[in-house]
């Protein structure tokens, strides 16, 4: 698998500077950590895509994650679309989803996000992140004390409260836009294609289903990493148009040599 995809996090220990006077200053509020990769303005010498669709505000790479305040239009996450089977072996349904963390070359632990799940309501047994702490007592239903939003929790009761939370489980990628239960996609075009879906991602390569295999997935394990003639590109949320460079390739006046360029590929996003 390489190394597990980039998560976008922020955390109140960050940001934290050493005044003249010797004294901390720690920033109030929550600051935004790899919530995206830097962006070409910051760049000494960018080679942006060959269509020129790309800006100086826009990056390479793509990131995961539940929606934080650091996500905006500039520093997006992946929305994929997942399927959670639940506890009481009922499912979600398909519907928009956040990467939690990677578990395997295509399977992600995930959170169902297209609506929330009232306190009352909880599946005992069933993972849940909490969407709104509310007034319900968090800790009587299996998530402790000073429950912050995001926390990942077992429901071990039912709640009576007014906190709200999103189903949470494991899904295998697939190649469809309504996932079946326990499984999930994640879309994404090249040059203005109609939806196409990955068997692979990672922060910066995607690749499809040229080649593979159902059979090569299943919800118990990771999945076998099948390299049998997928196509693969470099990721961006921000265009599918043109090409980029290759790392290495050679340039000739300005323009990269046909054996180092490679097709942008853009990854369906969430910005809030």
């Amino acid at each position: 698998m390489g190394r597990a995809l980039k998560i976008q996090k922020y955390g109140t220990a960050q940001g934290i500077t050493i005044n003249a006077n010797g004294t901390v200053n720690q920033p109030a509020a929550a600051v935004p950590v790899d919530q995206g990769y830097p962006n070409f303005g910051s760049l000494t010498d960018p080679v942006y895509n060959s269509a020129d669709t790309l800006s100086a505000d826009d990056f390479l790479g793509v990131v995961g994650g539940l929606s934080t305040t650091a996500t905006t239009t500039s520093y997006p996450i992946i929305l994929p679309q997942v399927n959670i089977s639940l506890a009481d072996g009922s499912e979600t349904g398909a519907g928009a989803g956040r990467l939690i963390r990677q578990k395997g070359a295509h399977k992600f632990l995930v959170a169902y996000v297209a609506s929330t799940t009232a306190d009352e309501s909880f599946i005992i047994g069933q993972a849940y992140s909490v969407a709104v702490v509310g007034t319900t007592d968090w800790a009587a239903v299996g998530a402790g004390t000073n429950v912050a939003v995001g926390d990942i929790f077992t429901a071990t009761a039912v709640g009576a409260g007014t906190g709200t939370a999103y189903p949470v489980g494991q899904c295998v990628l697939s190649n469809t836009g309504t996932p079946t239960a326990g499984n999930m996609s994640i879309e994404y075009s090249v040059g203005d294609s109609a939806a196409v879906y990955a068997s692979c991602i990672t922060n910066k390569w995607i690749r499809d289903w040229n080649g593979m295999t159902y059979q090569n997935y299943s919800n118990s394990n990771a999945g076998t990493n099948v390299q049998s003639g997928e196509n693969f590109y470099p990721v961006n949320f921000f265009s599918d148009e043109g090409t980029v460079t290759w790392s290495g390739a050679e340039i000739i006046n300005g323009v990269e040599a046909q054996n180092g360029s490679l097709q942008l590929a853009q990854v369906v996003k969430a910005t809030s």
